[in-house]
This record gives C-alpha cells, sequence and structure tokens, in this order.
C-alpha cells in the first residue's frame, strides 16, 4: 500500500467475487455474500489486514485419481469425463521474508507458472481459469503479478471490471477459493484440483465457467516459499 499508493478498498473486489461464487458452491463453509462496505468494516486483525481479506481454516476432504493415459482413456469410453495434468511444476523462494529478491515478487509463482507453462506448450493467454491460492487478498494481488497477469503493482487492480467473474477473461476463486469455500490447509491444494476438473469436465453447476480449455491451478505454502502449479487440460 506504501509503495504503491494503494488503499484498502482495492483489495475488496478479491473477497467480494469469491464470497459470489461460494455462494452457490453447496460445499463451501461461508455461504454468505459481501459488498464493500461490509468487507471495509470488518474486524481489523493486523493493520491493515482485515478479517475479510483472511481465509476461514476449516475442515474438509477431497481426492483425485491419477492414471496412464490408457487407462483414462478406457474410463472416458465409460462415460467418465478425463481431464490431461498438460504441465506440473514446483519453484521455491527463501522462508524468510526478508532474505527474498524483492519483498513485494512471488519468485516461487513466477517460477513454477512459468515451468508448468512450458511443459503445457501454452502462453499465459491461453489460460481460462486461475485457480489460484487466495490465502489473504494480497497474495492473490502477487499471485496474479507472478502469473503474469497484471504487471508489477497493478495486480490489485485486476479485476476491478469483471475480468474474475465466472463470465470474465480470466475467472479465480470459481467456487468460492480459499477464501468462501473454506481453507482446509492439508487438503486445500487437492480441492483446487478437483473443482477445477468440474470446470473442465462441464460439471461445475451453477458456478460453471463458459467453455473452459486450459486451467492454472496454483497452490502455494511458506508465504510463497513453495509454490506448486500444474495446468490442467479439457479432452473432448
Amino acid at each position: 500500500m506504501y509503495t504503491y499508493g494503494v488503499t484498502a478498498e482495492d483489495f475488496g473486489h478479491f473477497a467480494i467475487v469469491a464470497h459470489d461464487n461460494g455462494f452457490t458452491n453447496p460445499n463451501a463453509f461461508l455461504h454468505k455474500k459481501i459488498d464493500m462496505e461490509t468487507y471495509l468494516n470488518s474486524r481489523m486483525l493486523v493493520d491493515p489486514v482485515k478479517l475479510l481479506d483472511a481465509p476461514p481454516i476449516c475442515d474438509g476432504a477431497a481426492a483425485i485419481v491419477l492414471a496412464t493415459e490408457e487407462i483414462a482413456r478406457a474410463a472416458q469410453s465409460n462415460g467418465l469425463p478425463m481431464v490431461k495434468v498438460a504441465g506440473s511444476a514446483i519453484g521455491t523462494d527463501s522462508l524468510a521474508l526478508d532474505a527474498r529478491r524483492a519483498m513485494l515478487e512471488l519468485d516461487g509463482a513466477a517460477l513454477s507458472t512459468r515451468r508448468a507453462l512450458e511443459q503445457a506448450g501454452i502462453e499465459k493467454e491461453d489460460i481460462d481459469i486461475f485457480e489460484l491460492h487466495d490465502a489473504y487478498t494480497i497474495i492473490t494481488t502477487l499471485s496474479l503479478e507472478a502469473a503474469g497477469f497484471a504487471e508489477k503493482g497493478q495486480g490489485v487492480h485486476f479485476g476491478k471490471e469483471g475480468e474474475i467473474t465466472l463470465t470474465g477473461k480470466l475467472p479465480i476463486s470459481t467456487f468460492g477459493g480459499l477464501k468462501s469455500r473454506g481453507h482446509p490447509v492439508g487438503a486445500t491444494g487437492v480441492y483446487q484440483l478437483v473443482e477445477t476438473y468440474m470446470q473442465l469436465t462441464g460439471t461445475a453447476g451453477e458456478n460453471q465457467v463458459p467453455y473452459p480449455e486450459f486451467a492454472l491451478v496454483q497452490n502455494i505454502g511458506g508465504t510463497g516459499a513453495t509454490v506448486v502449479s500444474h495446468v490442467l487440460q479439457r479432452c473432448d
């Protein structure tokens, strides 16, 4: 906020969109829509971070099945939809924030995103969904920048014109994300993959993004010390 001259209000749309999406997710922890006034008046945790900047830690479980292409194709022929893991990569950084190259850049996220996209043979412009690790609105902001969807210092403004909604050019937190679906910690990354699988197979119900082909799924640990990115691809 000091470096780029932004205000608390500039972060609010991330939380609002997440709660909108979580409202129609039957498995979400928080079924509650919020507006900017509610966001700005939420309890202060550690100034300037407010309660509605933060995800609720909760219980949860999720599971995925990984298989060879041959087995997956056989399952698909029996009516089970399949998606392809087109890219999978990890990026790391110093756990200590004061030892990092730049305090306001998630180098681990940038590295894992670049590697995953290269494996998939696509560009960031091909991504239809970015299921990011929205643990705090500031992580959403820095993740959008690290993945290349926003310029340095401009991630906080991305989405103010509807770009991150289910019908926007880059939907995020499509089932509510950590912010509204909840953050079951150890299960969170698999939750993200399950929800993205549903999007790519057209089984997301009220939360369906129109006709996605590629999705970038990103899970972060240690405030950016370890970042794993997957590119998932729809298989018709």
